[in-house]
């Protein structure tokens, strides 16, 4: 209940716990505040940020994913860049490189660079067939998806060569 003082010819309402919780309900919201624009700033929310942008193995692996977006936007564009070791990827003159159906079936694919000669259908991955180039054997290969998440929540992706190495990789979709 406040309280009535008298400050020269006025009489003021004072509530001093109503007061302190106004203090702590202000500090707190700001704190919550910072906090959430910190968490954009790191890409927590997608986009550019050092949380947001991943990869997966190094640079030495047969498969290597060079880069992905671990914080997703609802239909807004992202891109997936696989690299392989040319040379221990090449099977029979194609590289067979598979990304596993139930992360496909949550995403639409927009674009794959360079264009695939097949792609293949089985039960739990999609396998895109590619003619290996002759040239240089030591030079890695760089393979980009691009992709708009179609669903949101957590997309549990894996990527790997067909008989070969595989990588996982998580997304998670905001709205």
């Amino acid at each position: 209940m406040a309280e009535m003082k008298r400050v020269g010819d006025l009489e003021v309402a004072e509530d001093l716990k109503a007061q302190r919780r106004n203090w702590v309900f202000a500090t707190v919201g700001s704190a919550v505040m910072v906090m959430v624009a910190l968490a954009g700033l790191l890409g927590l929310f997608g986009g550019e940020g050092v949380l947001s942008r991943a990869t997966v193995g190094n640079q030495n692996d047969t498969l290597y994913i060079q880069e992905y977006e671990r914080f997703l936007r609802f239909g807004k564009p992202t891109t997936l860049h696989v690299s392989l070791d040319t040379a221990a990827a090449v099977q029979g003159g194609q590289i067979r490189l598979w990304i596993n159906r139930e992360y496909m079936m949550g995403v639409q694919l927009q674009e794959v660079d360079p264009q695939p000669d097949t792609v293949e259908a089985s039960p739990e991955r999609l396998i895109y067939v590619f003619d290996a180039e002759e040239g240089p054997e030591d030079r890695p290969t760089e393979i980009t998806f691009e992709l708009e998440p179609d669903e949101m929540g957590t997309l549990a992706g894996r990527v790997g060569l067909d008989g070969g190495a595989s990588r996982t990789f998580e997304q998670f979709v905001y709205p």
